[in-house]
């Protein structure tokens, strides 16, 4: 049988980066759980073979920095651990020294605020959480196939983000720049912090694209 990868994104920007992870089918859902399920059915009807959580990730562990590269082996999702398919995660690229392991958190809501970060990590001792992939771990449980996540880290345990952070993505996964220039206007002290965010994304999003062109990921899955 032809194997085919499916990749859930949250952002349009992600699904870009993603495209070098050919072939691979590409859904982005909007950073939202709705728009999670309805991308994976897509990518379902698609007939993959397995499927990835791709993009970013917000820091936990006060000890891991923006850009640094996640290939988790365990989704920590409402007290259930899910645990990735370790082929995949190899293809993936997880015996590279410089790629971060250990046990990423899924959450519903984008978190904020630097301290509930790292009350989390003491919490659960998960090193990073995202936003789609413990929906795609409880997915492929139920459907029966394997799954990995390759992540990168946006935004450090230590960082604060502004108040749009949480506007920011419309459902289709682009940024609302409609909504974000109201919340701006309404509150501009929020420009510093969206600079500071701004250059993490950039790390993030410079280091995630160097990792997927240096390594045909899915040649010969």
């Amino acid at each position: 049988m032809q194997q085919r990868i499916g990749v859930l994104v949250g952002m349009q920007s992600e699904a870009k980066l993603a495209r070098h992870l050919y072939p691979a089918a590409i859904e982005a859902s909007g950073a939202t759980k709705e728009g999670a399920k309805i991308a994976l059915n897509r990518l379902i009807m698609a007939n993959v073979t397995s499927i990835v959580s791709f993009g970013f990730a917000a820091g936990l562990d006060p000890l891991i920095k923006a850009g640094t590269i996640l290939l988790p082996n365990v989704i920590h999702v409402n007290g259930k651990d899910y645990v990735s398919d370790p082929a995949l995660r190899l293809k993936l690229g997880a015996e590279k020294s410089q790629i971060k392991v250990g046990a990423l958190l899924h959450s519903d809501e984008i978190i904020t605020a630097s301290a509930e970060k790292q009350a989390l990590f003491h919490k659960t001792g998960c090193v990073a959480l995202d936003m789609e992939s413990g929906i795609v771990a409880q997915y492929c449980e139920d459907h029966q196939i394997p799954f990995a996540v390759l992540r990168v880290v946006c935004d450090s345990a230590a960082r604060d983000l502004p108040p749009l952070a949480c506007m920011a993505l419309s459902h289709d996964g682009n940024l609302n720049r409609i909504q974000m220039a109201k919340s701006l206007l309404s509150n501009p002290g929020q420009i510093a912090g969206l600079i500071k965010l701004g250059i993490d994304a950039g790390v993030a999003y410079t280091r995630l694209n160097s990792f997927v062109h240096h390594k045909n990921i899915f040649e010969g899955i």
